[in-house]
């Protein structure tokens, strides 16, 4: 017996050689604790929340380069540095005369910030509105191509308007149906406002329309606000304003009308503006300084001697708001998801795509400033590329990363504009997971962050956002990641917290790297598609 135990035991020695080893598992490019700790240093209390001119700015700015330098980026400013310099106006506006209406109904003055904000429009030193008449102009939208007119030739120089955020979505054959336009934006309002020679502007909040609460407007009342040097041939509001719902029907029937009536009678479509029979008084006073701030640039040189010239372009911004109202005993609005992490997932897939066996294209790597204030730092790089705006092929845009866990899903931010979609799709099938549309289209995303400038000049662009199909504890998750938007985002409380689950960001990241050096060594361009509103500017 003792003889056949040796004999099976030798049979089975011989054997094991011939047995195939278990597969050892795939190391990711993307190290978790590197993303944690790129995070843990730029959401620091020591930075102050990165408000744009600050020490926290500059801080940030050195710490990137020196990143992108340590990642094996080359400088990639076009004097050869690191830095490109963005000139900002700050100005931060004083209510000095509060917001008061009179009407066929009576009279209220308003409060601010609760009921409403103001902030300014351009740097003059003060501006005012005087007895200035309101009127109800539905969304504020002049679109021939949709066959919608909000202004039905109306005259509204040196009046103030009362405006719905949004645009319509009732009709699927208008505006996209549910898929909010850029005629949908705030932004879009006050421009449309300003070329027609408004005095001002009221934009009302509903916490649908805009996709976050009151709190958010509150927090840019009564702190600095910043701009791009104002050019002299564009007209602009001396004072921009948001009110809430509830001010927005005391407005109206101080006149002798209802909120919802007007609203229901805009929605019908080209219907002309109406004088409400009220009269709107404010003022506010401005401080404005010149400061300087900077777009972080790195380069990695592509390897085909014809397509080295062109770019594949990654965008994260490091802004964010600085220090501001307090909640409870913290002043710092730290800025950990929106976007130091989205900076800590551009520095990875520098990292990545240095190591990387074949990169036919360059790629770019830009650290923007002065997202949080209206998309400054990638305006004026879109503006002011460093290389020739013909050579930039793409854009991949890293705004918040996945904090929540593991997901099957990735949401793709203007999914179908162009051919990226189609990439990403196949990238992430790959990999058994799968690209879904943008969930929320009425909230406008696409033109929200900085992959929207580079869309605005030709260049083809893809934004992920965190997906929404968990593996783990799916419902639990989902709750956490609804209330960033509801409860942090942009507030004191977006910080690093030791319940951050960065596994999914690791894995969006992975399927991102792979769309960025697929289409660095792709033979042919990406594509918008065809009827796209930004096939032309291309």
């Amino acid at each position: 017996m003792h003889s056949l135990h040796s004999f099976v035991l030798l049979v089975l020695a011989a054997l094991a050689p011939c047995q195939s080893p278990a597969p050892a598992p795939t190391q990711s490019p993307i190290d978790k604790a590197v993303l944690h700790a790129h995070v843990r240093f730029l959401a620091d209390d020591l930075l102050e929340g990165r408000g744009p001119g600050t020490r926290g700015d500059a801080m940030a700015r050195h710490y990137l380069a020196t990143q992108l330098q340590a990642a094996g980026c080359q400088p990639g400013a076009s004097d050869g540095s690191w830095m490109q310099p963005v000139p900002i106006l700050g100005i931060k506006s004083e209510v000095t005369e509060t917001l008061t209406v009179k009407g066929t109904s009576g009279s209220a003055s308003f409060k601010a910030p609760d009921d409403f904000t103001a902030v300014a429009g351009n740097p003059d030193a003060t501006a005012a509105w005087n007895d200035a008449e309101l009127v109800f102009v539905g969304y504020g939208i002049t679109a021939p191509e949709q066959q919608w007119d909000d202004f039905g030739g109306a005259d509204v120089r040196g009046k103030v308007l009362l405006v719905m955020n949004d645009d319509p979505s009732d009709d699927p054959t208008r505006f996209a149906g549910k898929t909010r336009l850029y005629y949908g934006r705030w932004s879009y309002k006050f421009e449309e406002a300003a070329r027609r020679g408004a005095l001002g502007v009221m934009i009302i909040h509903t916490t649908p329309s805009a996709g976050y609460p009151f709190q958010v407007v509150q927090a840019n009342h009564g702190r600095e606000n910043f701009w791009l040097p104002f050019a002299k041939d564009v007209p602009t509001l001396g004072i921009r304003v948001w009110v809430t719902e509830d001010i927005a029907k005391n407005l109206c029937a101080l006149g002798g009308h209802e909120l919802d009536e007007l609203r229901e009678r805009a929605n019908k479509g080209n219907q002309p503006p109406i004088a409400l029979g009220v009269k709107a008084s404010l003022a506010i006073q401005n401080t404005v300084r010149e400061i300087t701030s900077g777009n972080v640039v790195g380069v990695l040189p592509g390897t085909d001697p014809t397509l080295a010239a062109e770019h594949v372009v990654v965008t994260a911004h490091f802004d964010h708001l600085g220090i501001g109202k307090p909640r409870g005993d913290d002043t710092i609005y730290n800025g950990a998801v929106d976007n130091a992490s989205g900076c800590a997932g551009m520095l990875a897939l520098a990292k990545a795509c240095a190591q990387a066996p074949q990169r036919r294209r360059s790629l770019l790597f830009v650290a923007v400033t002065a997202e949080e204030s209206g998309l400054l730092g990638s305006q004026f790089f879109a503006t002011n590329p460093t290389v020739p705006k013909d050579k930039l092929v793409a854009n991949f845009n890293v705004d918040g990363l996945n904090v929540w866990g593991k997901t099957h899903d990735i949401e793709f931010i203007g999914h179908g504009k162009n051919s990226l979609t189609a990439l990403a799709d196949a990238v992430a099938k790959e990999r058994g997971r799968r690209i879904e549309p943008d969930s929320n289209p009425d909230l406008g995303l696409f033109y929200r962050s900085d992959h929207f400038n580079f869309a605005r000049i030709g260049v083809p662009a893809a934004y992920f956002k965190a997906g929404k199909d968990f593996l783990d504890r799916p419902e639990d998750r989902r709750r956490m990641k609804n209330s960033y938007t509801s409860v942090h985002y942009h507030q004191p409380t977006d910080e690093l917290a030791a319940w951050w689950n960065l596994d999914g960001a690791v894995d969006d990241l992975e399927v991102l790297l792979e769309c960025m050096l697929r289409t660095a060594n792709a033979d042919a361009r990406p594509t918008w598609t065809p009827g796209d509103e930004f096939e032309k500017a291309r």
